[in-house]
């Protein structure tokens, strides 16, 4: 046997008596579980042979396809509701799929886990299945499959008509040419609604299992000093619709001073939100707001190349008092080494549609330390899914 697949063996061993004794201890396991489907996902490709490879390469897009029709049919929300499993013909019926047609699908369903074959033609639920009930994570399929994947099937025919050049041109991407349009991405969905509703809903579930900045960040120890009840604690840059804000108001309702979310006048527009002030405000002109504790941008700098966030960057820069505002970037930081598929995946999806990017350590520190700020500390999760906290300030 192949001494990498026996170390794999042991660490799958090791790793899953660790798994069971965390759940046993009531600590829930969740570093156990990450390391450990870290560690079985290793030794599936290592048991692999090249005819292996290709079965599990080439057909994942019918695999996303077939979750796609089973949402729109409703086949999932049957499963799921249901006691006991259910028949082919049953589930025929009630989708008013031609039966023969329903069993193909479920068939490739059941080969990748989506739902499960209890016996000839009868089907259960399983973790796939439960997970596209979820509006929020259903839409995320919605969202990658109706609208991302003819943008990603672009790519490469992209990158070779621009002889592999990085790109940085917000209006020449990927994106601007499948849907041969010069606006921009965000521009071109706030003006569509069919694709405007899922793109929203999914963002939502694009969050789905990770920590939330105020879990690795000392918030109260940070941020009590420095302000009082009738000063600016809190400034969140390009919010949305605040939910950031709020959970912070929420979590820490005796912090001192006041919180403001900032975003487009569009996205702002007839907002009323408790505890917090709204401000209509363009992170790409001047902050009009002076001197406020936090500046705080979720998920923001990665729809922006550089140029663009040297300008956002400065613009908050000037509006900085040194001595005692700090900015927070929450967003990842990939690893040299190692980084998810997820993160790598999203780096290239940002490349596609704004011609920008998700960062590695080195990459933030040149970007900060070119629009006169400097990190302090990067605030990372115990996890490789959840975005680290950059608290950068002034440079001297």
């Amino acid at each position: 046997m192949d001494p990498s697949v026996t170390n794999l063996l042991a660490q799958v061993n090791t790793l899953g008596e660790e798994f069971s004794s965390a759940q046993g201890g009531g600590s829930g396991g969740e570093k156990q579980r990450a390391e450990l489907r870290k560690a079985v996902s290793k030794l599936s490709l290592a048991l692999e042979e090249p005819g292996d490879v290709l079965d599990r390469v080439a057909f994942q897009f019918l695999e996303v396809a077939s979750i796609k029709i089973g949402i729109n049919l409703g086949l999932f929300q049957l499963l799921v509701k249901s006691k006991k499993p259910r028949s082919l013909l049953g589930l025929a019926k009630e989708t008013g799929a031609d039966p023969v047609l329903l069993g193909r699908i479920l068939r490739l369903l059941a080969s990748f886990g989506a739902v499960e074959e209890t016996d000839d033609e009868c089907y259960a639920p399983t973790t796939v299945s439960k997970t596209f009930v979820v509006p929020k994570l259903a839409a995320c399929i919605e969202h990658c499959f109706t609208y991302l994947s003819p943008i990603w099937n672009y790519l490469p025919k992209y990158l070779e008509e621009t002889n592999y050049q990085n790109p940085s041109n917000i209006s020449n991407t990927a994106f601007n040419l499948v849907y041969r349009t010069a606006k921009p991405c965000f521009q071109y969905i706030m003006e569509h609604h069919a694709w405007k509703d899922p793109f929203n809903l999914s963002m939502s579930g694009f969050d789905e299992g990770r920590a939330s900045w105020m879990d690795i960040f000392p918030v109260e120890q940070k941020l009590s000093n420095g302000v009082d009840n009738n000063g600016i604690l809190f400034v969140d840059v390009g919010g949305g619709l605040g939910h950031e804000a709020l959970a912070l108001k929420k979590r820490f309702p005796k912090l001192p001073g006041k919180l403001i979310l900032q975003d487009l006048p569009q996205t702002v527009q007839d907002l009323q939100l408790e505890g917090v002030e709204v401000m209509a405000h363009d992170f790409l002109t001047p902050q009009t707001v002076k001197g406020a504790r936090v500046y705080y941008f979720r998920n923001v700098l990665h729809d922006w190349n550089d140029d663009i966030c040297r300008t956002i960057l400065t613009e908050t820069r000037r509006a900085m008092e040194p001595s005692v505002s700090r900015l927070l970037i929450n967003q990842w930081v990939v690893p040299a080494r190692n980084a998810t598929r997820l993160m790598t995946a999203m780096d290239l999806n940002m490349m596609s549609v704004l011609s920008a990017m998700e960062r590695t350590e080195k990459q933030w520190y040149e970007l900060l330390e070119s629009s006169g700020l400097r990190i302090k500390k990067i605030w990372r999760s115990d996890d490789d899914v959840s975005e680290c906290l950059i608290e950068a300030v002034v440079k001297e």
